[in-house]
């Protein structure tokens, strides 16, 4: 019965539309579950729901047929969600030595196409039984995988923090620890993509010796050859904080059914948090962006509340749904000199719509956090993964925010070419060495024991020197002689723990992995490298 009555609403009520205009935001949510929550697309669909609704109601009205309605409405989201794709690959394919990716020819052939397309649903005779089946099924197996893997990722996450502490538990088999003495703050902080000083020079002519002196005056030191253990952070973090690589790690993890995607778990939870943990440190986490790395069950979890309905803002990922529609075209006037008056327009609504503008509150919120957290009793482990100098590059060198959208406006939050890329880069490298001088120099002066400061990157920026990462170390102000140059990730907490709480892990070869391959540490040919 109930097949029946399936098999009759997709048969005989166009609910087609609606699919056709939800597909396209959770297959953009699906894509990013990882590292978005799910309510960041609740705004989105409510007003795409209702703007389709309502093109729906209005067409029905002009036409008299709720089928031939439902068939310009789903054309209509269709053709309004593509644009930014088509624009995208035309922008980079040539068509008889032209690029067809530019608004003033796509924006007449898209016109085109609306209009055509609405002739021949007005004027044509169509079996509307007929296309509404076919639409209906078409919009709803569409709309089913992104729905399938937003729902699979939803109860991996309810049932994750728990099993990730069953693994880290029972599997990783945490070495003895010992607690004497007054026991340090131990700050673990990620700079996404923080290159290395020598490929900074190489690839972006930018010298980083002033703050990598004035980070040694401090009491750091620098790991002047390091390179992350992977080329991707789930990975590169998931090693580090569990002291082992990704085989065992996947070990692990096949003993309770997962796989590799699931290597998040043992980031939420990791062995060294529980190592810690087991000898009374409380953990502090922030809201970092990413989902996977939400550490939401710390003993201190600081974050900005975020309300979807808050219509003054525009979310990250909102920014980017608006990327992939006709929306595009509105967003790209802001770079047209000609259209003056629109532009003084769009600055001014830019102040309170800045697409970033949530992204750059929670950057800041953490940068302003960590200088009070010497202040919370007790001690502590602190993680902190910041999104700096990630893209997207929306902070000057001295903190401004940079509303030129060339800096981001590509794909992927990324830059529109490689000269914007590389000036937006190294202006967020010049924001965040100031700003990490003045934490790092508070948490020393206001801690009651010599705290332990990390400094990491989780992966370089560019292709050729994707592996070469920044690393320093603040060891409660002594002079580690366990420290060397090459030092990587998955021996960071080893050589710790070794050092200051009298475990046994030893250390591992330095090896690195481009995604499944792995690179040999061989030497290389960077001056300040030549010990390797």
């Amino acid at each position: 019965m109930a097949l029946h009555n399936l098999r009759v609403a997709i048969t005989s009520y166009p609910f087609h539309p609606l699919l056709f205009t939800t597909y396209p935001i959770l297959a953009l949510l699906a894509a990013n579950i990882i590292e978005v929550e799910i309510q960041v697309s609740i705004r989105a669909l409510g007003i795409s729901l209702f703007g389709t609704i309502l093109i729906l109601c209005l067409v029905r009205v002009i036409c008299g047929s709720w089928r031939r309605a439902a068939l310009i409405a789903s054309f209509v989201a269709l053709w309004f969600f593509s644009y930014g794709h088509v624009y995208q690959i035309l922008r980079k394919v040539p068509l008889l030595g032209m690029y067809l990716g530019r608004h003033r020819y796509l924006v007449i052939l898209y016109g085109v196409l609306f209009l055509l397309g609405l002739w021949l649903i007005f004027k044509r005779s169509l079996n509307l039984m007929a296309s509404t089946k076919i639409m209906n099924l078409i919009g709803f197996v569409l709309v089913m995988y992104p729905v399938f893997r937003i729902v699979n990722h939803s109860f991996n996450i309810s049932t994750g923090e728990e099993m990730a502490q069953e693994i880290a538990v029972a599997m990783l088999k945490p070495h003895a620890i010992s607690r004497e003495g007054d026991l340090p703050d131990i700050y673990y902080i990620i700079l996404d993509t923080y290159t290395r000083a020598d490929a900074l020079m190489n690839d972006f002519g930018f010298d980083n010796s002033s703050f990598l002196e004035e980070l040694r005056a401090a009491g750091f030191y620098i790991a002047d050859c390091s390179r992350s253990n992977y080329s991707f952070t789930q990975a590169s973090l998931s090693t580090s904080l569990n002291m082992v690589y990704l085989p065992e790690l996947n070990q692990v993890l096949d003993e309770f059914g997962l796989d590799t995607d699931d290597v998040w778990l043992l980031l939420k939870q990791s062995l060294v948090r529980e190592q810690l943990q087991a000898i009374g440190y409380k953990t502090v986490a922030f809201d970092t962006g990413y989902e996977w790395s939400r550490i939401e069950n710390a003993d201190i979890y600081l974050s900005l509340s975020r309300d979807p309905f808050q219509l003054q803002l525009i979310e990250p990922f909102e920014a980017m749904l608006i990327k992939s529609t006709l929306g595009l075209v509105l967003t790209d006037l802001q770079n047209r000199t000609f259209l003056t008056q629109t532009n003084r327009l769009l600055e001014g609504i830019n102040e309170i719509n800045f697409p970033y503008r949530s992204f750059v509150e929670q950057q800041l919120f953490i940068l302003d956090q960590l200088p009070e957290i010497p202040s919370y009793p007790g001690p502590k482990f602190v993680f902190v993964h910041l999104l700096i100098p990630h893209v997207p590059h929306v902070f000057g060198p001295e903190g401004e925010i940079i509303t030129d959208t060339r800096f981001y406006g590509g794909g992927l939050d990324d830059a529109i070419n490689d000269d914007f890329f590389r000036r937006g880069y190294v202006n967020e490298i010049r924001f965040i060495n100031g700003r990490m001088l003045d934490i790092v120099k508070s948490l020393i002066r206001d801690s009651e024991t010599p705290p332990i400061i990390i400094i990491q990157g989780d992966s370089g920026v560019t292709k050729g020197n994707w592996l070469k990462i920044f690393n320093a170390y603040y060891l409660r102000g002594e002079q580690n002689p366990r420290l060397y140059s090459t030092i990587s990730p998955v021996n960071t907490f080893r050589l710790i723990f070794d050092s200051y709480f009298g475990t046994d892990y030893g250390l591992l070869s330095d090896d690195s992995f481009f995604g499944n391959d792995f690179i040999h540490s061989v030497p290389e040919t960077s001056p300040q490298c030549h010990t390797e």
